[in-house]
């Protein structure tokens, strides 16, 4: 008998502990998303870091994009620091 109640307090132990864990996990997992949901995402181009000219030429979509998210994201960096 004392098997027995020990067993069903471990078994309900563990559901609750595993809930809370799903529960939380799911809640972390869909933050980002709720963050970005509602949000323009507004792209601005700066010819300052690199000719565009240079960007134009390449005709890898993916590698201009990148460029232009690296140069965004160094004039975060700058507006940080300052």
């Amino acid at each position: 008998m004392k098997i027995f109640l020990l067993l069903c307090i471990l078994v309900i132990t563990s559901s609750l502990i595993g809930k809370k864990i799903f529960y939380t996990a799911k809640r972390n997992l869909f933050k980002d998303q709720e963050a970005w949901s509602g949000k323009d995402i507004k792209i601005r181009h700066s010819k300052s870091k690199k000719d565009t000219s240079e960007l134009k030429r390449s005709n890898n979509f993916l590698e201009i994009i990148a460029d232009e998210s690296k140069i965004y994201l160094e004039d975060q960096t700058k507006k940080d620091e300052a």
